[in-house]
């Protein structure tokens, strides 16, 4: 293999994968690339810096001292690449424009601050709207937001442009006394203790609902809720469990005491976040801020989503393409 010295962008938005993933296949499906390609990307990069980058032998695999130095850099350079397209292509448009962002609580509450900062520098003037799903996406429509950052990919309105952006696994929650050996059957626990339902109007509400019916469970709802706070608080207190996403529980840390976290089925359910914009609009800026809510959820959330539940770093991870679903 030829020891070019010059490192192409390519291939560090692959070292910037494998490094926030388990497993080289992972990467490779975050990617939509083979694990073959994935691996030779990996070797040609330790030639070019003539040292060990990854340790492929660990589960999950780990980062040398300099393949972590490496992933600081990468990561800076993927978003610095991505400001100078859209600062030279807005030049030429004869510059900043002011942009107005829809996004939803679950992602604003952990990422909102971080997504602020780092997209002001391209507009004259930046503005966020947070909410619901619903009232955001008719924002959209009718052209009072120029982006949304959603949950719900509009599939029935083939105009909009989507970026895929991560995936917000389900877990359950469950008062920590009803599970003292951190296992429980979902059945069981459906037969045992109400419900607490997101409102069935909202997505996370219709998401749990489609839940249920996949896994054919039976839910006894007592509770229907609209706030993820009191949510937590009445399953911290005892009063029953629920179906949750990642990125909920991690807005609220202080109410995870004495509430176990724990995986749904085999981790196959899950959300997806995407941002929508409107085509040939906004130039280069709807694909900045996709790769700034990536490189966020990589590199703050899904950290603190393993915090709280180790496993879940298999679950919750940035994506480009939509899966097969």
């Amino acid at each position: 293999m030829k020891n070019n010295k010059n490192i192409e962008i390519s291939a560090l938005k692959i070292f910037a994968a494998v490094a926030t993933s388990q497993t080289l296949t992972q990467a490779a499906e975050q990617l939509g690339i083979t694990q073959s390609a994935v691996s030779q990307t990996i070797k040609q990069l330790e030639i070019q810096t003539d040292t060990q980058l990854v340790i492929t032998r660990s589960r999950p695999i780990k980062l040398t001292p300099s393949g972590q130095v490496l992933k600081d850099y990468a990561h800076q350079v993927i978003i610095d690449t991505q400001r100078m397209l859209a600062e030279v292509r807005l030049a030429s448009k004869g510059g900043l424009i002011p942009l107005n962002v829809g996004m939803v609580d679950s992602f604003c509450d952990v990422a909102g601050v971080q997504f602020m900062q780092q997209l002001k520098p391209f507009t004259s003037k930046l503005a966020l709207r947070t909410g619901l799903v619903s009232p955001l996406t008719q924002a959209l429509l009718n052209r009072d937001l120029d982006i949304l950052i959603t949950g719900d990919p509009l599939d029935q309105h083939p105009q909009l442009q989507r970026f895929p952006l991560l995936r917000d696994p389900f877990v359950i929650i469950v008062p920590e006394k009803f599970s003292r050996d951190g296992s429980v059957d979902i059945q069981t626990l459906a037969d045992t203790l109400p419900f607490i339902q997101y409102n069935r109007q909202s997505r996370l509400g219709a998401l749990t609902d489609l839940i249920a019916r996949r896994m054919d469970i039976t839910l006894h709802s007592d509770y229907e809720l609209d706030s993820t706070q009191t949510l937590l608080r009445f399953v911290q207190s005892g009063h029953g469990w629920s179906i949750v996403t990642g990125l909920c529980i991690v807005r609220y840390p202080e109410l995870l005491q004495n509430i176990r976290v724990m995986q749904l089925a085999t981790g196959n359910h899950a959300r997806y976040l995407t941002l929508l914009s409107r085509p040939d609009e906004l130039g280069e800026l709807p694909r900045v801020s996709a790769e700034v809510c990536r490189s966020l959820y990589r590199d703050e959330i899904v950290p603190q989503l393993m915090s709280i539940a180790p496993w879940l770093g298999n679950q919750a991870f940035s994506i480009t393409e939509m899966p097969t679903i």
